[in-house]
């Protein structure tokens, strides 16, 4: 079952503005869909797939999906493991910013890292090139931070395994570790 349709724009938006807007609707649709997939298979609550508070996704609806239903809205934010605070504080202060958009999507990747399979995977998105194109438009700092084109979670884990309780990290350089080539992609 979708959840999700295109949220109708009223008024005409001025020039530019609904094609500037696109990618994160598009983007914030594959993201909703994935979470509400999940919380339809049992997985937990919205609120718990996201990261976020009922009333931070409440805002986020109505930022990018106005008129769009969302379920648990009442719920507070769930618990967060160190790891997944970690990863929060880190794309925060990469990304240089604290616009409320931004919490949002720190929270989203913070807690969608915390899953099996490659972040863009996780998020519902269809490539990895979409996730980095994503970070890009939203946490520029962030993307900039990432020169050498590591996988996001890779880089996410990379950056905090310094931090006590965090040993991801085997060798103190990337250029000689052994699995440098499951790190970086081409």
């Amino acid at each position: 079952m979708r959840h999700w349709t295109e949220p109708s724009i009223a008024g005409g938006a001025p020039a530019g503005h609904l094609a500037a807007a696109m990618p994160t609707i598009s983007d914030m649709a594959c993201i909703l869909d994935r979470a509400l997939a999940e919380r339809e298979a049992g997985l937990g609550p919205l609120t718990e797939r996201l990261g976020l508070s009922g009333a931070d996704l409440a805002a986020l609806r109505d930022t990018w999906a106005p008129g769009t239903t969302l379920p648990d809205l009442d719920l507070p934010a769930p618990d967060r493991p160190a790891d997944q605070q970690a990863i929060a504080t880190l794309i925060l202060w990469r990304a240089r910013t604290t616009s409320p958009e931004v919490r949002w999507l720190a929270q989203i990747l913070a807690r969608r890292a915390m899953e099996g399979r490659h972040l863009w995977e996780d998020l519902g998105l269809v490539s990895r090139d979409a996730l980095s194109e994503l970070i890009a438009r939203h946490l520029p700092g962030l993307k900039a931070a990432n020169a050498q084109n590591m996988r996001w979670k890779k880089f996410f884990y990379r950056q905090i395994c310094s931090d006590t309780g965090f040993a991801l990290c085997l060798s103190p350089t990337c250029d000689d570790c052994d699995e440098r080539a499951d790190c970086f992609a081409d």
